[in-house]
């Protein structure tokens, strides 16, 4: 500064993309007014960011202000500048998406910046009902990772055949009430704190998906899953709403119209259109579509039926190497223990995670018939057993296992004593009668 001279309008052009990438379209924007090597570099900076009409004075002056800016960076053919690495709308600190007039702009906006960017994202604030977007039937070449937070999607069928590009799909703390899923290029698919249709199932066709992660997946139904040839780790977190219940507690429909839980497999009997693509009772819903991973986590509470009913016709496990289960599959004598015991051949590490206290079990008959007293993979290596305490449920666990062939020295528990410190420890034998 003493010398006069300006060194940062010196730093190679790549430099000041990394410095303007973190600032707001608007901020970017002024840096022309700096100096003469100023004047154009807001045109090649390879991200957009929009925050909101906060300190714009109205919501519609920076909506103009979007609307002009994404002409001039994503005109299409015409636009000007380089194409864009990431758009992202950021809209999580106000009300904008509130009017449907911001919605329908939103799309819009949407729709103008997948033609010219590799990722985007919207976030929506999570203190209010997720806000609708509409027509996400998305066409684009360069797209490859779309990030969807706090947003409702209500359309029939989610095609993203448009998108060829397309590896990656996240969707947070959205409504998901659609009835099918479509990519024949996704790869990596997350669901998080997300509520679907307690009537319908998501029918997810993604023919390349290698990750799926449902986390904490609220109210609605367990999507119905078509083939996944190459899917390499899943997650699944059925929350507290999920809707696959039975009245009865039994693991199939229980027959009885007035069952909310078996509601939708009485209306699929039926033949009603009403509640989604239709599917064979007769066959798996949810976990064939899993049966080709090597890394997986299956977690509900303990009266979700729908993992327990689909035990009947689930194929080996072929590949699975690391296992973890909850407090679900202690349910009907640990009959779904017993099945990925009998059906996991290379299985080399299973988790159990026991929720803090005992669920309320209710005794049913399993829907899976034990293939006799057949050992479990010679390729387990650990079983590990985390728990608040030492209860039944840990006893009863290490009995089916030595039962199927486990040894008492591959298993290994770990208990919290307080908030401060656990402790881990080998069971050597069995005397506690429970």
């Amino acid at each position: 500064m003493a010398s006069g001279v300006d060194r940062i309008s010196a730093l190679p052009e790549d430099v000041l993309h990394s410095v303007l990438r973190f600032l707001p379209a608007q901020e970017v924007l002024r840096t022309c007014v700096l100096a003469r090597r100023w004047r154009a570099v807001w045109r090649s900076v390879p991200t957009l960011l929009f925050t909101g009409p906060e300190g714009w004075g109205s919501a519609e002056r920076f909506a103009e202000f979007v609307d002009n800016l994404l002409h001039l960076r994503c005109g299409g053919d015409g636009g000007a500048g380089a194409p864009l690495d990431s758009c992202e709308f950021n809209f999580v600190d106000d009300d904008f998406m509130l009017s449907p007039a911001n919605q329908r702009r939103a799309t819009n906006w949407i729709w103008k910046a997948v033609h010219r960017v590799r990722v985007l994202r919207l976030h929506v604030v999570h203190e209010q009902e997720p806000s609708p977007l509409s027509d996400l039937h998305l066409v684009s070449q360069h797209l490859t990772k779309l990030h969807l937070d706090g947003v409702s999607v209500n359309d029939s069928i989610l095609d993203f055949s448009g998108c060829p590009a397309l590896v990656e799909l996240t969707m947070e703390y959205c409504d998901v009430f659609v009835k099918h899923l479509l990519s024949p290029s996704l790869k990596r698919l997350r669901f998080a704190s997300c509520d679907s249709s307690e009537y319908t199932r998501i029918l997810i066709s993604l023919p390349s998906l290698v990750s799926l992660e449902l986390i904490e997946w609220q109210r609605g139904r367990a999507p119905l899953l078509g083939s996944l040839p190459w899917l390499a780790r899943a997650v699944v977190e059925l929350g507290d709403d999920a809707a696959d219940r039975c009245s009865k507690g039994r693991f199939d429909d229980c027959g009885a119209y007035i069952c909310h839980g078996c509601r939708y497999y009485y209306h699929h009997h039926h033949g009603d259109p009403e509640y989604g693509p239709g599917y064979d009772r007769n066959d798996s819903i949810f976990l064939k579509g899993l049966s080709e991973a090597t890394d997986l986590e299956l977690s509900a509470e303990s009266d979700v039926i729908v993992f327990n009913r689909d035990l009947k016709w689930c194929p080996t496990f072929t590949k699975l190497k690391t296992l973890l289960l909850n407090d679900w599959c202690l349910a009907a004598d640990h009959n779904a223990l017993i099945y990925f015991l009998q059906h996991s051949p290379v299985l080399e590490k299973l988790t159990f995670q026991l929720s803090k206290a005992p669920p309320n079990v209710m005794k049913t008959e399993g829907i899976y018939k034990p293939l006799g007293q057949s050992v479990a993979s010679n390729c387990l290596k650990l079983v590990e057993i985390r728990c608040a305490e030492i209860d039944s449920r840990v006893y009863k666990i290490l009995k089916t296992l030595t039962t199927y062939g486990i040894s008492l020295e591959k298993i290994n528990i770990t208990s919290r004593i307080s908030r401060s410190g656990c402790f881990s420890f080998v069971c050597t034998s069995l005397k506690l009668e429970v």
